[in-house]
């Protein structure tokens, strides 16, 4: 699959393999970039899909050995069955996928980036089956004692809703893009990327048009199982010992789609906020995101960045 977007061309992974998953549904890991660099594995948020975050993760791809890939009935894969779309189901997809990025690429220590619902499998991947040399989480559902906790769990239950009612057709990518523009939880993107949005997030109906890529009832679901595992976020986050660098958007500015909470009281996390940026923070300011990146992995020793070839 390729993109062509305003200013953005989404180039062709350099190579492809597929995860089986537990109940035979297929996940396409696609990898880009330096084969003989340090590895870098990427996921995204509910309703979203990798190639949306062309923009943050081609700032790796010079350096490093970057594998993407797409939650079940998202992106690149079809959609699963409805019954078996939960959190755990994804952990244990986490786990089948990184087994197959080692089998078909070559086993090197990995660096688990991952952003908004993505990070929670991914902890609970990491806590049942250690597998990562580290993880970066980009505005994670953590919620630390004393947080708001019954005003989360209206905004999942909002956010499911708001999924089940969104439409589900279009008559091209370009009707989508119009509508995040006005969209106050886009306001911060820009235009070109939200047209990727679009490209990426829409496939081409049987019948005509264009249908969103992941069913709405399938993103609905998934928030609803969103709140129950934030709160066990932090329990998880005892048991794991490898570093772990958390990025979050601007605790104090009104959201749009998800509450950003302020973690700097969690002295076991290493934790970062980006200025008035949100919680799409990846797509609205790739190039710090990439920096921070880069920086964590120097850290952490594991990924002293290559020279580019």
């Amino acid at each position: 699959m390729t993109a062509a977007t305003a200013g953005l061309q989404l180039p062709e992974p350099s190579a492809t393999a597929r995860a089986l998953l537990s109940d035979g549904s297929v996940t396409v890991v696609r990898r880009h970039g330096n084969p003989h660099g340090p590895r870098v594995v990427f996921s995204h948020g509910c309703g979203f899909a990798a190639d949306l975050y062309w923009p943050y993760w081609s700032l790796l791809v010079d350096d490093c050995d970057v594998v993407v890939y797409d939650l079940r009935s998202h992106g690149w894969n079809e959609p699963s069955d409805l019954r078996v779309h939960n959190m755990p189901t994804l952990a244990d997809d986490n786990r089948r996928i990184l087994e197959a990025v080692q089998a078909a690429f070559g086993a090197k220590p990995t660096i688990g980036v991952y952003h908004s619902l993505a990070t929670m499998p991914a902890l609970m991947h990491e806590h049942q089956w250690p597998a990562f040399a580290g993880l970066l989480l980009f505005d994670p559902p953590i919620f630390p004692p004393g947080a708001e906790l019954d005003d989360m769990e209206t905004v999942c239950q909002g956010l499911a809703a708001m999924a089940r009612r969104r439409p589900r057709r279009f008559e091209s990518p370009q009707e989508l893009a119009s509508m995040l523009k006005k969209s106050p939880a886009f306001s911060l993107v820009s235009e070109a990327v939200q047209q990727l949005f679009a490209e990426t997030t829409l496939r081409p109906a049987p019948d005509g048009g264009y249908e969103m890529r992941c069913p709405p009832e399938h993103e609905a679901q998934l928030f609803e199982w969103y709140f129950g595992h934030s709160m066990q976020a932090l329990e998880v986050l005892d048991e794991i010992t490898i570093p772990i660098k958390v990025v979050g958007a601007d605790p104090t500015a009104p959201f749009s789609f998800l509450p950003s909470t302020d973690l700097s009281t969690l002295t076991e996390l290493d934790y970062d906020y980006l200025p008035d940026l949100t919680h799409l923070l990846p797509l609205e300011d790739p190039e710090s995101c990439a920096a921070i990146t880069t920086e964590f992995m120097q850290r952490i020793g594991h990924f002293p960045v290559p020279i580019a070839h």
